[in-house]
């Protein structure tokens, strides 16, 4: 073989090497997020953890993740309504990151955020390791934005951050659309599979079959963990604005204009496992995008929001239309309350057909729930007219914000 025959092999094998190394720099689409097969639910809300690697404020993360409404990172986390933004949040906690997930192509991934500014000194694997703690990594940041070569990137460019998440159902639950909150959980050194879903409210066949994990001895510290949260029961409609209100077991929401407060957590009057919504007037928050909230006390009750009277009459948030918040003003079936509200979930159940049974009469023409809402918009003598017969139906009842709607 001759000198230039030799070098030619020689670039050949060289090109070749250079292209196989720059190859494995992008990994393929099905590597990205979650597994999500839902086709019907465009975009749902998720969680994930996050370590900061350093002493940080609960401002920063929420700029860092993108977080538009401070008051779901609280809720996020239960962290009191009243924690400021500039609250100190020590390097090495863990602290859960609600944001947007949208599925495509069998996979879940955060909906076009976070989004993160290239600064001077930065790489890409700079990035995914110490700013975003390996949630991420910076081949999965060079594939959604569409980077051939990860060490040809600019200070000021900006980065679209693809955390993994999912919509889908699990287990089939048949109740509601997107019955549980997937949360990307960080696992702890020490930590078991059987542990994580105890702690969790899931089970580990179900950890292992969403993760596609064969054996459970191969967990790993550090790895991060498709777990699916538990969602709290609710009378909320399907022609509520804030329909399918989904939340996690541990968190709270803010809703309605920031007016309604949201919690889930086990029911105490019935088992540490019963998950019903438990929804409240929000005290010190400012409403969003009105200028007062409604009156939230369920007429001719003395009853706000949340509350329970002494012979087990219970006012319920049971969603928003427009302007109008909507309740579900409703009793035991005995007057023995402690008896009765172990039978909550099934008043809860029977409540949610009433409302579904009255949206389906004003499709036919029948007064009721939806008649409320159309009244309310139609101007005054309508909105008296319709509130005379919704009192009389004396289900669920509405209130029209002072200064909007009809009349």
């Amino acid at each position: 073989m001759t000198t230039m025959e030799t070098r030619s092999s020689t670039t050949l094998l060289l090109i070749s090497l250079i292209f196989s190394f720059l190859s494995a720099l992008i990994v393929p689409s099905t590597a990205l997020g979650f597994t999500c097969k839902n086709t019907t639910t465009v975009a749902c809300e998720s969680l994930i953890d996050y370590i900061p690697p350093n002493d940080t404020t609960l401002a920063s993360i929420s700029s860092l993740f993108g977080v538009t409404n401070f008051y779901s990172l609280l809720g996020a986390n239960f962290f009191s309504l009243s924690t400021p933004s500039s609250q100190p949040f020590a390097a090495n906690d863990t602290i859960r990151i609600p944001f947007p997930c949208s599925c495509s192509n069998g996979s879940g991934i955060s909906d076009k955020v976070p989004m993160y500014t290239i600064k001077s000194g930065d790489s890409l694997d700079y990035i995914a390791t110490n700013v975003y703690a390996r949630l991420v990594t910076y081949q999965e940041i060079a594939l959604v934005n569409n980077i051939s070569d990860p060490s040809l990137i600019k200070v000021g460019q900006n980065l679209w951050i693809p955390l993994p998440c999912s919509c889908d159902k699990v287990n089939g639950n048949p109740i509601v659309e997107n019955q549980v909150v997937h949360y990307g959980h960080v696992v702890a050194k020490g930590s078991s599979v059987e542990q994580i879903a105890v702690e969790y409210g899931t089970d580990a066949n179900t950890l292992l079959e969403l993760n596609g994990i064969s054996n459970a001895n191969q967990l790993q510290a550090g790895q991060l963990l498709d777990v699916p949260l538990t969602v709290c029961d609710s009378v909320v409609g399907k022609d509520s604005e804030d329909y399918p209100l989904l939340v996690a077991n541990g968190t709270y929401a803010l809703t309605a204009y920031n007016c309604i407060q949201c919690k889930c957590q086990p029911n105490i009057y019935i088992s540490n496992i019963t998950m019903v919504l438990h929804c409240e007037p929000s005290e010190g928050v400012k409403p969003s995008n009105i200028s007062q909230c409604p009156s939230m006390e369920c007429p001719n009750s003395g009853l706000l929001i949340g509350q329970t009277s002494s012979n087990c009459m219970v006012c319920d948030y049971a969603g928003y239309v427009n302007t109008t918040i909507l309740m579900s003003y409703d009793s035991f079936s005995a007057s023995n309350c402690s008896v009765e509200q172990k039978k909550f979930g099934e008043r809860k159940e029977r409540r949610g057909d009433k409302i579904e049974n009255q949206k389906r009469n004003y499709q036919n023409g029948s007064h009721g729930f939806a008649a409320l809402v159309k009244g309310l918009a139609g101007g005054a003598e309508a909105s008296k007219v319709a509130m005379m017969c919704f009192l009389a139906s004396g289900r669920e009842i509405g209130f029209d914000v002072p200064g909007f709607g009809g009349g």
